[in-house]
Order: structure tokens, then sequence, then C-alpha cells
């Protein structure tokens, strides 16, 4: 099956999430044969186009359905420069979430005192990954030597961490298409509720 690659992303460990979806417009995330994420020196790069042999991985857990064990992959070329990845999910009447990050996943988010969205286990979306379009800037500050994007809208602050390979922009204009996406499962410190934090790369 051809699979688009969409994202590349830093996890911990010298892994990396690599995001994807296919020509009917599944969404996948490329595990290896053994279930991990792939090393940060992957050869798969945002753009790039591969016909992927893959099984579902077992046992999975919602929202994180998207996960895939790829037992073999062929590179098959990129996307043309003259489309857009913002054209190709048109094309395939994928949904595009719009206005404040208070759309994102189903609505379902709930919001820290601090700003930082996430998904408990009382209120599930349908899926761990999707697109966003701003109605506002998103505005680049760092944290604990880390970026993220914030957001100020009639909800107060939204802080969304930015775990892309490209180099931060200072500022994400508004129109701008985000890729966002749910981290795992976590225990979060202070509290017992496991929780799955939302963090975003661009595409």
């Amino acid at each position: 099956m051809d699979v688009l690659i969409l994202s590349k992303t830093h996890m911990n460990n010298g892994k990396c999430c690599i995001g994807g979806i296919t020509g009917s417009g599944r969404y996948v995330r490329l595990l290896t044969p053994a279930g991990e994420n792939q090393p940060e020196n992957t050869d798969l790069n945002p753009r790039q186009v591969w016909e992927v042999e893959f099984t579902e991985r077992p046992n999975m857990t919602p929202p994180h359905i998207e996960d895939v064990l790829v037992i073999s992959r062929k590179i098959k070329g990129s996307l043309k420069d003259e489309i857009t990845i913002l054209e190709f999910i048109k094309q395939r009447k994928i949904e595009i979430w719009q206005g404040s990050p208070d759309v994102l996943f189903d609505g379902k988010l709930k919001w820290t005192d601090k700003g930082s969205g996430f998904i408990s286990k009382d209120a599930v979306s349908k899926h761990s990954v999707g697109f966003w379009i701003a109605d506002k800037d998103l505005t680049k500050s760092i944290y604990f030597n880390k970026p993220r994007y914030s957001y100020h809208g009639s909800s107060g602050w939204r802080n969304l961490p930015y775990v892309g390979f490209d180099d931060p922009l200072e500022v994400i204009p508004r129109g701008t298409l985000i890729r966002v996406s749910l981290a795992r499962w976590w225990d979060t410190k202070g509290t017992t509720e496991l929780r799955c934090p939302t963090i975003i790369g661009l595409v």
C-alpha cells in the first residue's frame, strides 16, 4: 500500500515518530516489525511516498489506533512540488480542524492552568492525530529549553509543544496547515490520572 509520509517528530531515547497517510486517507504511524518507534536516523522523511507492507499492531489502546508494524517498504518517490499536502488531504476529503485549539480532537481536550492540552480516559478522541488550521498566529517561546507555541483566545492561553525536526519558526502564521498529535498515555506528576498530552509539528 502506498503511504505518504507527513511528519517526523522527536521522541525520547533516540527515537522518532513517523506519521503518514495512505492513498485512501487512513492515518498510519509506522513502527518497526517489533512494534518500536523508528530510530532518528531513519530514511523515512516527510513528503516521501513509500510502498509499504504492514500489519496492524496488536492490542492497540485508543486513541492511538494508527499504529502499524512495517514488514517491508520500498521508496517510490516524493509528493510533486506542484501539490501541497493541504491539497492532497483536501482531495481525500479529510477533516481539517479550524479555529482555536479548543476544537482539536473532537473538542475533547482538557487544559491545565498553564495552558497545556491533554486527553483523559473519561473522554477519548477518535484518533490520536489530525490536521489543524489556526485562526490566529501562534508565537514561539522556549520552556525548559524546548520550543512551544502559544495561542491566546477567549478561554485564555493555550500552549502546544513543538517536536518537529525542522527549525521552529518564530511565528506560525494563521492559515498554516499544522499536524497535531497526542503523545502516549502517561502518569502525570502529582496526579494518578493517565493523560495524552497534545504536541504539534509542521507539514
